[in-house]
C-alpha cells in the first residue's frame, strides 16, 4: 500500500509540474531570403522536450514556464534551413525566426546522444543522423541500404528484406551488440533478441529522422548498446498534417505501396489522429554459391548387407515378403560373395532457389492516438503491426515467412519527464530452416536411392546367377553394383517434382528437426520506462529507470520450454501446443543518471552518465560513461571513456534444440563432465590406426555458466566548420572486448558413472557406437578467455559549393589486433579495413529538379561466422537519383538506380549476389 501512495505522490508531482504557471509567446518563421512562411517548422524550448510546430503560415502559439529565470532560448529548425536560437526575455510576448536555407551539417539536432536536444556539434559521442529529405532521396531506393553510406557503419545483406545495421566491427547478420528503436521502442525480435532489420519498422513516408550512436551506448541504452544505437523517429501528426501516398516500382518486380494520414482535431488541435500503411513485394536476390548455399549434399555410408539381412524379420512387411528376404539371405550366407556390402552416397543437395520462394513481402500498418493537454503535457498511444517474408543467416540460412509481429506503446510526456510502456508480441509464422530442409529431403532421397539400387543389384545377380542357382562369384557383385549405380542415379528425388513439392510441404510444417524444418515462436516482451529532467546548481541532470519481461515462448521448438508431459504429443509424434508446456520468463531491471555542466563560459562542457541494470540471471552489471567537451566558435573537440556490456540471449540461456548428430543447449548453469570434440576425435583416429589406447590425447573439460560480455572505449573526436562552408568530423577510438560469447562442441557421458579424465570416461569414448551411445554430442555457448582490442578511425568532410550543391566524404579505417589472439571462440571481426563514401547532391539545380549521387568503396575482407568462412570481395557501387517537384501537384517524381554498373557483390560468405536495382516513385500530398 505504501508503494501504491509512493507512486501516486510522484506520479501527481510530474503531473502537477506540468500544469505550473505559464506564459504564452507567438511568433512566425519565414525563410530569411524570400520571406515566404515556413509551415510545419519546429520551435522548442532548448535543452527541454516542450516544443510545438508552425501551421501552414509560419505562425505558431507555445506556452513555457521560464521557472525563476529572467530569460529562455528558443530553438526553431526545420530540414534544408540552419537551426536559429533567438533568447527571449520574460514578459516577452512574441518572436520571429528568420531561417537561413542550407543548413550546415553539424547543426541538425539530435537527442538520442544525451537523451536531451542538442546540434550535432555539440554531442558528446559519434553521432550521425538522416533526416526526412534525404530518407526519402536515398540514392540506393532504399534509406536502410543507404545507413551504409555513413562513416563507420556496415550494412550486411542477407537478402533484399533483411539488412543487419553494424558498427565498430564484429559485422554479424544477426545484431545482437546494437539496439534498433522505433519511436522509443525496442524494435528486437523477443526471441531472437536483435532487430529483423527494417522488414518490420518504419515505411519512409512516414520518418522524420534516422540517428546512429556508434560505440558503447550502454551509459544510457543499457544491455546490448554495445557496439551502437540506431534510433528511428516517425513524424509527429501535429506537425505534419496531411494525407500522403508514394508508390515505387522497379526491377525484380518490385512493387512498394505507401500511405500516411494524419489529422488534428478540436478547437485547440490538441488531438490527433495517424494512421499509416505500407506494402511491399520484390523478387528476392538468389544466394547462388555452389559451396555455401547447396544444402542437403549429406555423405553417408550405407550398409547394404545389413539392411538384407534386416528385411527378413522386418514386421512391416508381410509374411511372403519376409520369407523371400529369408532365401535370399540363405543364398547369400552359402555365397557371401554376393551381399552388396557397404557404399559411399552423397547426395546432390539442392540449392537455395530450389528451397524457398525467393520473394521478400513485408505488409506495415501503424495507428497513432495524440492528445496535448497543453505544451507541457501530452499523452499518446500506438500501434504498430507488421507481417513479413524475408531470408535470415545465423548458423543456417532460414526463411523468415510470414513472420508477424505487433507492438502497443502507452506514453505521457511532460515539460521534465517522460513515463512510457510497451509491448512487443512476435509470431514466427510459416517460418523454417531452408538447410535443414533440403537435409531432410535428401535423406528421403537417399532412401529411394538405396532402394533402387538394392532392387536392381539384386535384379542383375538373378539375372546372371540363374535366378540364384549358381555360384555367386565376384565379376558377378561387380557387374551388379555397376549396374545399381547406373540405375539409382536417376532416383534422387529432383527439385520441382510432385515428390519433392509434396515432401517440402510436410518438412516446413514439422517442428521437429530430425525430419523436419519448421520453427515456432511466439515470444513476447513487455517494457515499463521513466525519465526525469532537473537541475542541480547549475548542472543539468537527467534520470530514468526501466523494468522489462521476457516471455519466450517456442513449444520447445527453440527453447527448452518443453511438455510438462512428455507424452502429451498428437498422432504425427509432435508436441500437442494446446498441453502444458514448462513456462520461462526473464526480468531485468536498471536505473540510469546523467548529469552535464559547462564551464568557462559554456565553452567547456562536462558530462557523466552511470547505469546500473540486474538480470533475473546475472549479477548487477556498471556502465559508466564520463565526457569532456571543449567548444571554441565552430570548433568543437571531445574525449570520452564508457564500459559496455551485452547480455547473453535468451537462446545463450535457455536454447535446446535435438538436431540427431549433435544436440544444441543454453549455459545458463554450466556443464561438466565433457571430452572437446577434438580431442575425441584426435583419440578415435589414433586408435583406428595404431589399436593403441592413449587416454592422455583425451582433453576433458568443465564449461563455466555463460556470462555477459563487456567492453571499455575511450574515443577522440573533432567537429567543426572552416571558413564559410567547410564541414569537418574526425573520431578515433580503441576499445577492449571482455568475454566474447561463441561456442564449443564436446561430448557427455551419458552414463553417470563415466566420468571424463578417469578410465571409465576412457572406456565410454572407446566402446561409443551408433548402436551403444555412451557419450553425446553438444554445442554450448562459452565465454572466451582471451580479451581482443580494436581501433579505428572516421573522417567526415562536407563543402557547400552553393546554395545548389553540396560534395560530402567519408573515410572508415576499422582494425583487430591479432597480436597472441588464438582463441576460437572470439567471433570473426568480418569487416573491411578501408571503406570510403563520395556523395554530391544538388537541390533545384534547374527549375525543381533535384539529384543524389553517392559512389562507395569497400575492401575485401575475410567472413567467419556458424554458418561458414570465406572471402568477401572488395566491391564498389555507384547509386544515383534524379527527383523532380511538381510543386502545383503537390508531387514529387524520383527515378534511380543503385549500382548503376550491375557489379554484382556479396557482403557476408553465403549471402546473395546483389546486382543492380532500377526504381521510381511518385509521392503526392493531398
Amino acid at each position: 500500500m505504501k508503494k501504491g501512495y509512493l507512486f501516486l505522490t510522484v506520479l501527481l508531482f510530474f503531473v502537477g509540474s506540468a500544469f505550473a504557471q505559464k506564459q504564452k509567446i507567438s511568433g512566425t518563421v519565414v525563410d530569411k531570403n524570400t520571406g515566404q512562411p515556413q509551415a510545419f517548422s519546429n520551435v522548442i524550448v532548448k535543452g527541454t522536450t516542450v516544443g510545438t510546430s508552425t501551421d501552414e503560415n509560419g505562425k505558431f502559439e507555445l506556452e513555457v514556464d521560464f521557472e525563476g529565470k529572467e530569460e529562455i532560448v528558443l530553438q526553431a529548425s526545420f530540414v534544408g534551413y540552419g537551426v536559429q536560437q533567438i533568447t527571449v526575455a520574460k514578459g516577452a510576448s512574441s518572436v520571429e525566426f528568420a531561417m537561413q536555407p542550407m543548413a550546415i551539417m553539424g547543426k541538425e539536432i539530435v537527442v538520442s546522444a544525451s537523451r536531451l536536444s542538442e546540434t550535432i556539434m555539440e554531442a558528446p559521442v559519434e553521432i550521425q543522423k538522416m533526416n526526412s529529405k534525404e530518407i526519402l532521396s536515398a540514392s540506393s531506393g532504399d534509406f536502410y541500404q543507404s545507413l551504409g553510406n555513413l562513416k563507420g557503419i556496415d550494412v550486411v545483406t542477407a537478402s533484399m528484406g533483411f539488412k543487419s545495421i553494424n558498427m565498430r566491427g564484429f559485422n554479424t547478420t544477426s545484431p545482437f551488440r546494437s539496439v534498433q528503436y522505433l519511436d522509443g521502442m525496442d524494435n528486437q525480435a523477443p526471441g531472437l533478441n536483435f532487430p529483423v532489420g527494417n522488414l518490420l519498422g518504419a515505411s519512409e513516408l512516414d520518418l522524420e529522422s534516422v540517428e546512429i550512436i556508434s560505440g558503447a551506448a550502454s551509459a544510457l541504452y543499457g544491455a546490448n548498446a554495445f557496439q551502437g544505437v540506431i534510433n528511428m523517429t516517425t513524424k509527429d501528426p501535429f506537425k505534419y498534417e496531411g494525407v500522403d501516398v508514394l508508390v515505387k516500382g522497379g526491377n525484380q518486380n518490385f512493387l512498394n505501396g505507401q500511405m500516411r494520414y494524419a489529422k488534428a482535431f478540436g478547437e485547440k488541435k490538441n488531438f490527433a489522429i495517424k494512421l499509416t500503411g505500407e506494402f511491399l513485394t520484390a523478387d528476392d536476390w538468389i544466394a547462388n554459391d555452389t559451396v555455401a548455399n547447396l544444402y542437403g549434399d549429406i555423405e553417408t555410408e550405407v550398409d547394404l548387407t545389413k539392411i538384407i539381412v534386416q528385411k527378413q524379420t522386418d514386421e512391416e512387411l508381410t509374411q511372403e515378403e519376409r520369407d523371400d528376404f529369408l532365401a535370399l539371405n540363405s543364398y547369400l550366407q552359402f555365397y557371401p560373395v554376393g551381399y552388396p556390402g557397404k557404399i559411399d552416397l552423397q547426395a546432390p543437395g539442392y540449392m537455395e532457389n530450389e528451397l524457398s520462394n525467393n520473394r521478400t513481402e513485408s505488409l506495415k500498418a501503424g495507428l497513432g492516438l495524440y492528445y496535448n493537454f497543453n505544451d507541457s503535457l501530452k499523452a499518446h498511444y500506438m500501434y504498430k503491426f507488421g507481417n513479413g517474408t524475408a531470408v535470415y543467416q545465423g548458423t543456417n540460412r532460414y526463411s523468415i515467412n510470414n513472420m508477424g509481429f505487433q507492438q502497443h506503446k502507452l506514453q505521457l510526456d511532460g515539460k521534465r519527464f517522460m513515463l512510457k510502456a510497451y509491448t512487443t508480441i512476435e509470431n514466427a509464422g510459416d517460418s523454417y530452416d531452408i538447410v535443414f530442409t533440403g537435409i531432410n529431403i535428401s535423406k528421403e532421397s537417399i532412401a529411394d536411392y538405396v532402394g533402387a539400387y538394392l532392387g536392381q543389384y539384386f535384379d542383375t545377380m538373378d539375372s546372371l546367377s540363374n535366378g540364384f542357382s549358381d555360384e555367386a562369384r565376384s565379376w558377378m557383385a561387380d557387374s551388379a553394383h555397376k549396374a545399381a549405380a547406373d540405375t539409382a542415379k536417376y532416383y534422387w528425388i529432383e527439385a520441382g517434382s510432385d515428390k519433392f513439392d509434396s515432401l517440402h510441404s510436410a518438412i516446413i510444417d514439422n517442428p521437429n528437426l530430425q525430419k523436419g524444418s519448421k520453427f515456432v515462436d511466439a515470444s513476447s516482451l513487455y517494457h515499463l520506462e521513466g525519465q526525469y529532467n532537473f537541475d542541480v546548481k547549475e548542472a543539468s541532470v537527467i534520470a530514468g529507470a526501466h523494468y522489462r519481461l521476457y516471455d519466450p515462448n517456442s513449444f520447445g521448438t527453440i527453447f527448452s520450454d518443453t511438455l510438462m508431459n512428455p507424452g502429451d504429443t498428437l498422432a504425427n509424434g509432435q508436441s500437442d501446443f494446446n498441453a502444458e508446456f514448462v513456462d520461462i520468463k526473464v526480468y531485468e531491471y536498471g536505473g540510469y543518471m546523467q548529469a552535464s555542466k559547462k564551464f568557462m563560459n559554456d565553452k567547456l562542457k562536462l558530462m557523466g552518465s552511470f547505469r546500473v541494470d540486474k538480470s533475473k540471471n546475472y549479477d548487477y552489471q556498471y556502465s559508466p560513461r564520463l565526457s569532456v567537451m571543449y567548444q571554441n566558435g565552430d570548433h568543437n573537440f571531445r574525449i570520452s571513456a564508457q564500459q559496455a556490456f551485452r547480455a547473453p540471449t535468451l537462446q545463450n540461456q535457455y536454447l535446446l534444440i535435438d538436431l540427431g548428430p549433435i544436440i544444441l543447449e543454453g549455459n545458463l548453469n554450466g556443464q561438466g563432465n565433457l571430452y572437446t570434440l577434438n580431442s575425441v576425435d584426435t583419440f578415435r583416429n589414433h586408435y583406428d590406426s595404431t589399436y593403441e589406447v592413449k587416454p592422455e590425447l583425451l582433453e576433458a573439460v568443465n564449461v563455466d555458466p555463460i556470462r555477459p560480455e563487456q567492453v571499455q572505449t575511450i574515443e577522440f573526436g573533432y567537429r567543426g566548420i572552416l571558413g564559410t562552408g567547410f564541414y569537418v568530423d574526425l573520431s578515433a577510438y580503441y576499445s577492449i572486448y571482455s568475454n566474447f560469447i561463441g561456442n564449443i562442441r564436446a561430448y557427455k557421458m551419458l552414463n553417470d558413472s563415466a566420468e571424463a579424465g578417469t578410465e571409465d570416461g576412457t572406456n565410454a569414448v572407446l566402446t561409443h557406437s551408433s548402436s551403444n551411445k555412451t557419450i553425446e554430442l553438444y554445442q554450448y555457448p562459452i565465454n572466451a578467455a582471451t580479451n581482443v582490442a580494436t581501433y579505428g578511425a572516421t573522417v567526415g568532410l562536407a563543402y557547400y559549393l552553393s546554395s545548389k550543391y553540396t560534395i560530402k566524404g567519408n573515410y572508415t579505417y576499422s582494425d583487430i589486433d591479432t597480436t597472441g589472439l588464438d582463441d576460437d571462440v572470439i567471433p570473426g571481426f568480418n569487416t573491411p579495413r578501408h571503406k570510403f563514401n563520395l556523395g554530391l547532391v544538388g537541390i533545384r539545380i534547374w527549375r525543381d529538379l533535384g539529384f543524389t549521387a553517392n559512389y562507395k568503396w569497400t575492401d575485401s575482407f575475410f567472413w567467419q561466422s556458424s554458418f561458414g568462412d570465406g572471402s568477401v570481395p572488395s566491391y564498389s557501387t555507384v547509386d544515383l537519383q534524379l527527383n523532380y517537384s511538381f510543386d502545383n501537384y503537390n508531387s514529387v517524381v524520383r527515378v534511380g538506380v543503385s549500382n548503376l554498373l550491375d557489379k554484382k557483390r556479396i557482403e557476408a560468405y553465403g549471402a546473395p549476389s546483389i546486382g543492380r536495382f532500377i526504381y521510381a516513385s511518385v509521392a503526392y500530398r493531398m
